[in-house]
């Protein structure tokens, strides 16, 4: 985990890097969102995981810690993500399939399920990221969300998207910076 977010008295949420162990290193494989129980500080456990996409894959969260935006009205969670497939063992996927902000609603009894994307294209219809960055730059184009009642928006360097929260594909506006 690089951000551990505290949900109640109990319960841990983190993102961080899924990891491919080989002993003595690890190769780092795609993005890892975890929720624990630390009630027995002595033994906290491990209570659901979500892993997206693959080696190559990235979010701005995984190393600011501003862009991990949790919203208990509602118990969701936006990351800015960059996701990567084809992936593994080392490999860096190739395939970028997803660049923009996830949502998931957060359960304790259900887990970590996904809501919605709300994708973030350049002008000329392409996505907004690449693949193959080392974890140090494993980061994502969307830096920053916002819940504002039943809505999302995403933020990078040049555009602001909203979205409402039941229909997350197709942004309602898009202001270019």
């Amino acid at each position: 985990s690089t951000y551990i977010h505290r949900l109640d008295r109990n319960h841990l949420l983190s993102v961080g890097f899924d990891a491919d162990d080989h002993g003595d290193f690890a190769y780092f494989d795609g993005i890892q969102i975890q929720l624990f129980d630390v009630t027995d500080l002595r033994n906290p456990t491990l209570m659901h995981k979500k892993i997206i996409g693959t080696r190559g894959s990235g979010s701005e969260a995984l190393m600011n810690h501003l862009a991990f935006n949790w919203f208990a009205p509602k118990s969701m969670l936006a990351l800015p993500v960059t996701i990567c497939e084809g992936g593994d063992d080392g490999a860096f996927g190739d395939n970028l399939t997803f660049s923009g902000l996830m949502t998931f609603d957060v359960s304790l009894e259900k887990g970590i399920t996904e809501h919605g994307r709300l994708p973030f294209v350049l002008a000329d219809g392409t996505a907004s990221g690449s693949c193959g960055h080392w974890w140090t730059e494993a980061t994502s184009s969307v830096k920053r969300s916002i819940f504002f009642e039943d809505y999302v928006f995403g933020l990078t360097d040049t555009q602001l998207r909203v979205a409402p929260l039941a229909s997350m594909e197709t942004s309602l506006r898009t202001v270019e910076f």
